[in-house]
């Protein structure tokens, strides 16, 4: 794309669109033009507070769309409104970020899925943790063969949310959180998935809530999930959003050359540690925050403008994500039916692991 200034419309008003708003801001070639929201003096308010001097506020997503300067569209409203909204940007010809998860259900995520690939727009899904500095580190491990051929790997969401949550009061209901991993530890799943670099063939997986249930969801807070990948490696992915504990997110990775334990190593490659049997550490930035302050929304937004202006599909693209999506759904039919259940292939899409 020639264009200098890419022109960003913000749909939302809540805590995440606040972030997306200071790292587009801090991203040059990008200028904020647009803030939606179903109230206009909640889309004014949010541009009087970021000082976004070039923003128009709408009160209707369609006319937002229509704004002359939109090039890309930032869906930072409640999960279930993400299908009509994406379907709807592609259909204008915008690119589109999309916070997780981008559907509820799988007959959502198929239309998503045609209707951009239909338009040809460009998009990006939400899991940013791709880029925090733990991930960038093991992925460049792997890529090195530094763990050699993977075999096994876990991770897990432990975040108790609770009312101080500022999406806790929309959060616990089922139509519009879905379930533990769609909602929260959809994070640990697609991180996993992305380090291993390889789909998922099949999943086994058990739920369930506390007894007396004090946050009152209206579904299970907590899944533990079996994993079959499809190059032969096992895995275990596990959340918990009502756990009494500070915010945690487990990871291991083991491989015939060597393992990582969350910010830990030990491979072949470095014989001298392995001989006095320590761990050398990874000096990383670490998922250890649930505030969406401190996520690396800044690397996720410059990779997909880079992307857009060369047009190069980002790995993690909806094309690649609704892969994970996917899984989420066969863990929700496992949890059903108590059976081992194949993870379907969504059609015209393949993974990219980056």
């Amino acid at each position: 794309m020639s264009k200098k200034t890419l022109g960003v419309g913000i749909a939302g008003t809540g805590w995440v669109a606040g972030a997306h708003i200071d790292n587009f801001k801090a991203i040059p070639g990008t200028r904020i033009v647009a803030v939606s929201s179903r109230e206009l003096s909640r889309a004014q308010a949010k541009i009087a507070q970021h000082g976004l001097q070039h923003a128009i506020a709408y009160d209707d997503y369609a006319a937002m769309l229509k704004h002359p300067d939109l090039d890309i569209v930032v869906l930072c409203t409640p999960h279930p409104n993400h299908p009509d909204e994406t379907v709807a940007a592609a259909k204008a010809g915008k690119h589109v970020v999309i916070e997780k998860p981008v559907a509820m259900n799988r007959p959502d995520l198929l239309r998503m899925v045609k209707a951009v690939q239909k338009a040809g727009v460009h998009t990006s899904v939400c899991f940013e943790l791709r880029w925090i500095g733990l991930f960038q580190n093991i992925k460049a491990l792997v890529k090195q063969g530094a763990l050699g051929k993977l075999f096994y790997g876990e991770s897990a969401y432990f975040h108790g949310i609770g009312p101080w949550y500022g999406q806790y009061h929309w959060n616990r209901l089922q139509k519009m959180g879905g379930d533990a991993f769609l909602t929260a530890g959809c994070h640990a799943l697609d991180g996993l998935i992305w380090l291993m670099g390889s789909e998922v063939a099949e999943v086994q997986a058990i739920a369930n809530t506390s007894a007396d249930n004090p946050l009152k969801y209206e579904y299970d807070t907590n899944i533990a999930s079996l994993l079959r990948f499809r190059d032969g490696a096992i895995g275990k992915c596990s959340v918990s959003i009502e756990c009494r504990q500070p915010y945690h997110f487990p990871l291991v990775l083991q491989g015939d050359k060597g393992s990582v334990v969350d910010d830990k190593l030990s491979t072949l490659d470095h014989p001298g540690s392995a001989k006095i049997k320590r761990w050398a550490t990874l000096p990383a930035a670490m998922p250890d925050s649930g505030d969406v302050n401190d996520h690396p929304y800044l690397g996720q937004l410059e990779y997909f403008v880079d992307c857009i202006r060369k047009g190069v599909r980002p790995h993690n693209d909806l094309a690649s994500t609704a892969h994970v999506h996917e899984v989420m759904y066969a863990v929700q039919e496992a949890i059903r039916t108590g059976r081992t259940v194949k993870v379907p292939k969504t059609p015209g899409c393949t993974t990219l692991f980056g």
